[in-house]
């Protein structure tokens, strides 16, 4: 069935890596007030006018961008893209909706410093990046940080990265080619500024253990190793093989974990990767009891693929399923959209979705067994856990 709708995202290469040293959570505070209202528009008519069309629009900050994106039927492109690119152009910054705005960040906080998985994350960040880069810290930042910014650090921070040479448009669905580059030409500014874009400095890893008391029903674990940058071809295998890990139901970690032990009702591991570096973390949520069970199983099977390789039928699997969930992902525009998007914001070659299932369906057992071995390994493991503190002498060791 031909598609019906239109999704756009303007992605914006600033996240919190990017914000001051004093003042973490600034990106996601910029992005959130960019839907409070414009030079033409305040945050209800922004809101009426997309209703109007049938639309979405929406927000989001990471590590190393921000989006603004919005899905709408076709026949509401026009005005969609007239509005995504008031928003990210025109800004108001009103000091009467920073203020309103403060008060919704102050509990989306909130909400993240109740979420112990999230706290165990910034847990095991925190011990992975020297130097205290930011990729250390939180999106969202800190209450002290959110409860006294100014306008002034708003507006400097917007203009320093929300210029045209540091921001793309990704556009999907059903819309012709022309009309979109036609309509981007008239409405984006590209008036040539002086401001230089802030380099980038980048991270350099370290191990550790880290153990953070908190009484919670489950302790929380993150173990984790280097991975790699996104341009890195070695991404491939690595997927292979992290799939293969704990990528899936019939990945190893959830039918032993899981499946087998019953020690675990979520266990998966995943791949991160940014623009000059990367990370290979394993996740795990068990009883305060059994964390050293847990922890000592995810390094029984690391080692057992780090000395037995990896077998051909389970890399064939692996292969199925990456391959089949980059299909079936790709049936959305939504989907496409932040495809194309992340790679073209961290500096990957922009591939066609049968390029990068060839370059998937390429890697061999031996080529996922190789990025296994060089980035798992014992001396460069950082492991953070959250939870309470239990009488098993042992975990306690193990984990500070």
């Amino acid at each position: 069935m031909p598609s019906r709708t239109v999704t756009m995202g303007v992605w914006v290469r600033t996240g919190s890596r990017d914000d001051p040293d004093a003042l973490p959570g600034l990106a996601h505070f910029v992005e959130h007030l960019l839907f409070r209202g414009t030079a033409t528009r305040n945050a209800e008519q922004i809101a009426r006018e997309i209703d109007a069309i049938g639309g979405y629009l929406n927000g989001a900050t990471g590590k190393e961008h921000s989006l603004y994106y919005t899905s709408v039927p076709s026949d509401g492109f026009s005005l969609a893209l007239q509005l995504l690119i008031d928003l990210v152009q025109n800004p108001r910054f009103d000091e009467q909706e920073i203020e309103r705005e403060r008060k919704v960040v102050l509990e989306e906080i909130r909400g993240h410093d109740d979420d112990p998985e999230q706290l165990a994350y910034d847990l095991f960040a925190a011990g992975l990046w020297k130097d205290k880069h930011h990729l250390c810290s939180s999106v969202l930042g800190s209450r002290e940080v959110i409860r006294c910014v100014a306008r002034r650090e708003i507006d400097r921070q917007y203009r320093l990265f929300y210029q045209p040479k540091n921001m793309i448009l990704v556009v999907c669905g059903a819309v012709e080619h022309e009309k979109v580059f036609a309509m981007a030409k008239q409405l984006i500014d590209c008036s040539p500024t002086d401001v230089p874009v802030t380099e980038r400095v980048t991270p350099r890893m370290m191990s550790g253990r880290a153990f953070h008391e908190q009484s919670t029903g489950q302790s929380h674990i993150y173990l984790g190793f280097p991975g790699v940058a996104a341009a890195d071809d070695s991404r491939f295998p690595m997927e292979v093989a992290n799939t293969v890990l704990g990528g899936g139901m019939s990945s190893r970690l959830f039918r032993i974990i899981r499946e087998e032990l019953g020690l675990a009702y979520s266990v998966f591991s995943d791949v991160s990767c940014y623009s000059d570096a990367g990370t290979w973390i394993i996740y795990a949520a068990t009883a305060p009891e059994t964390v050293a069970e847990v922890v000592k199983v995810i390094r029984r099977e690391i080692d057992c693929l780090n000395s037995a390789g990896i077998g051909s039928d389970d890399v064939m699997l692996a292969k199925k399923k990456l391959c089949g969930g980059l299909v079936l992902g790709s049936e959305t525009n939504y989907n496409s959209m932040l495809r194309l998007g992340y790679d073209a914001v961290s500096g990957k070659e922009i591939l066609s979705l049968d390029e990068v299932i060839a370059l998937l369906e390429a890697v061999s057992a031996k080529d996922a067994w190789r990025v296994l071995k060089q980035h798992m390994q014992e001396d460069s493991m950082n492991l953070a856990v959250i939870g309470p503190r239990t009488s098993d002498v042992v975990a306690i060791k193990d984990l500070e």
